[in-house]
């Protein structure tokens, strides 16, 4: 019966909402422990990219929001995994703090090296609140400390990523017009790149 399908349906998303929170605090213990091991070998980014694009794209047209990835035909040196990982925690942070127009994840070359850029059109971020986003269960819009909207961890993981695999990540910001997070990887050479190698 429809009752009996919503108190189901709140279950589930209460389970994935729990099994999201357990599995972010299980990534921050272990990146903190120092057991996670960067494989670096030469990534396509193209197909990485496209993956976090089509597992966002449902929740950023739910909001009405643009999620374009511009083409690229560029290749990188990076753990595979833990970058896939920095580009869903950027991605989802901009789908997550911006209500109306547009996010861009593009990717262009930059003096020897490859800067994935993301780019929305949301709330911003107060220059002295740049640090204290990265910091462990801040959430600036959240005071009510609601846990369907997250533990606050994304961007604490994203910080601690970008330090293991030495990929400089800087932040730029306006009130009320957006935000760029943007991560310099090395580039790779095309001839490097071994199908299969660099699969997660």
């Amino acid at each position: 019966p429809p009752d009996g399908r919503s108190i189901v349906t709140n279950i589930r998303r209460s389970v994935d909402v729990m099994e999201d929170l357990f599995n972010s605090l299980l990534d921050v213990s272990r990146l903190d422990a120092g057991i996670v091991r960067p494989r670096v070998a030469t990534i396509a980014l193209a197909p990485l990219m496209e993956r976090v694009r089509v597992e966002y794209e449902a929740a950023a047209t739910e909001k009405d929001l643009s999620l374009r990835v511009p083409p690229n035909s560029l290749f990188v040196r990076s753990d595979p995994v833990l970058l896939e990982r920095i580009m869903r925690n950027l991605v989802a942070n901009a789908v997550r703090y911006t209500d109306r127009g547009k996010i861009i994840f593009g990717a262009r070359r930059c003096a020897g090296a490859v800067r994935i850029e993301v780019w929305d059109s949301g709330r911003g971020i107060p220059k002295d609140k740049h640090r204290e986003i990265f910091q462990e269960f801040r959430q600036l819009d959240n005071p009510q400390r609601d846990r369907r909207k997250g533990l606050g961890l994304g961007l604490a993981i994203v910080e601690r990523l970008v330090k293991l695999l030495d990929h400089p990540l800087e932040l730029s910001s306006q009130l009320g017009r957006g935000s760029k997070f943007a991560v310099t990887v090395p580039r790779g050479r095309r001839e490097d790149f071994v199908p299969g190698e660099a699969d997660g």
